[in-house]
Order: C-alpha cells, then sequence, then structure tokens
C-alpha cells in the first residue's frame, strides 16, 4: 500500500467520526496491521499514522495515547525504520511539542540509545539536550532529570568533550542530594570523577607548554 492510500484509509476512520474510545480503537487497529508490514510499506505506513495522528483534526487525547503506543513500539522495528520514524515523528510533532512532552521525552530517549548503539556519541547526547527538563510544562523526577543529565555528561565524555561534560555534571550535582537512588549516586560519582580526571589532565597539559 502506498503512502497515499495509507493517508487515504486513515482519512476515513477521522470522517467515519464515533466515540473517543471507538476511534481510538480503530486507529490502533489501523496501527496493528501496519507493524505487521516490512521494509519500505512499514516505514510508509507508519509516517502516514503519525501524520495523521498528530494532525490538530484529532482530539489530543487519542492523540497522545495511540503516540505514546508508536513510541512503545520503536524498540521492536529494525534500527534503520525506528530511527527515522523517530526523527520523522520529532519534526512533524515540533509544532506542537508542549502538548506531546512525554512523548517526545520517551522518543528522544529511544533515539539516543540508537545513537549510542552506534557509538555516534555527540548526536546521542544532542538528542537528550533536547529534553527540556527544566523548561517545560511537564513535571519530571528528580531521579529522571538526574539520570538524563549523568547520560548527557557520560556520553559528552565518550565524545572527549570533557567542557559539555561537566555542564552537566554540574546541572546533576545540583539535584544529587535530593536522590536516595544509590545507583544514580553511585553513576554521579563515577562520572563526577572522571570530569576532574579530565581537568587534572589538561591542567597538567598546560603546565607543560608554560
Amino acid at each position: 500500500m502506498s503512502a497515499q492510500m495509507h493517508r487515504q484509509a486513515l482519512q476515513q476512520i477521522l470522517q467515519t467520526g464515533g466515540t473517543p474510545k471507538e476511534q481510538t480503537d480503530r486507529y490502533r487497529s489501523y496501527l496493528e496491521n501496519v507493524l505487521k508490514t516490512t521494509n519500505e510499506e512499514l516505514e510508509d505506513g507508519l509516517k502516514a499514522f503519525i501524520e495523521t495522528i498528530v494532525n490538530e483534526n484529532v482530539s489530543l487525547v487519542i492523540s497522545r495515547q495511540l503516540l505514546t503506543e508508536v513510541s512503545q513500539h520503536l524498540a521492536s522495528l529494525p534500527p534503520v525504520i525506528s530511527k527515522n520514524i523517530s526523527h520523522f515523528t520529532l519534526e512533524k510533532v515540533h509544532p506542537r511539542v508542549v502538548s506531546f512532552e512525554e512523548q517526545v521525552s520517551a522518543i528522544r530517549q529511544h533515539l539516543a540509545l540508537i545513537y549510542e548503539t552506534e557509538h555516534n556519541w555527540k548526536d546521542a547526547a544532542l538528542v537528550l539536550v533536547g529534553i527540556p527538563l527544566e523548561t517545560g510544562q511537564k513535571q519530571y523526577s528528580v531521579d529522571y532529570k538526574l539520570e538524563t543529565y549523568l547520560k548527557i555528561a557520560r556520553l559528552y565524555l565518550e565524545d572527549d568533550d570533557p567542557i559539555q561534560a561537566e555542564a552537566f555534571i554540574n546541572r546533576a550535582s545540583l539535584l544529587q542530594a535530593e536522590t536516595t537512588n544509590e545507583q544514580l549516586q553511585v553513576m554521579h560519582k563515577v562520572c563526577y570523577a572522571r570530569v576532574l580526571d579530565y581537568r587534572r589532565k589538561f591542567i597538567e597539559a598546560a603546565q607543560r607548554y608554560n
């Protein structure tokens, strides 16, 4: 089925109307059928589906629920398609990103994992930086913010960028005292030690040239 045929079929669902539950069930059934396809048809179908559900004509309650379900399926897609769909979704929801903060955060976390698997540390970090941890409308937990800042710092360290890493470890340090999660506290100590080690080596190198 071509992308245009998908759009027409999805438009038919929108025009059929019904209760929010009935509409959601019809869209969900369509998504399940798309997920049974492969390769180009799978990607085209998902793009048409996402384009339709994030449109302002679809109730925000329905849009959020279905986009959450799409984000949950991303990990089971082939990596190339998963990456393409993640980028496509972020682009499509960008004008209404405030309405989809929770879904966008989940997609960004997933996309960062893909980049990390590819050892593309910088892009993984930049994807996570795009999560509005302090400026968004959604209230993120201390642990979520702390873990995300530590991930970003670690990724910048892997990319040999200690300056950016230090900026994010400093943000993490402001939250570290507020968590009781021992694993996060250990991660903070390890990451902070690596930043200090970079700084020490930099100072030693600078002294050699003086």
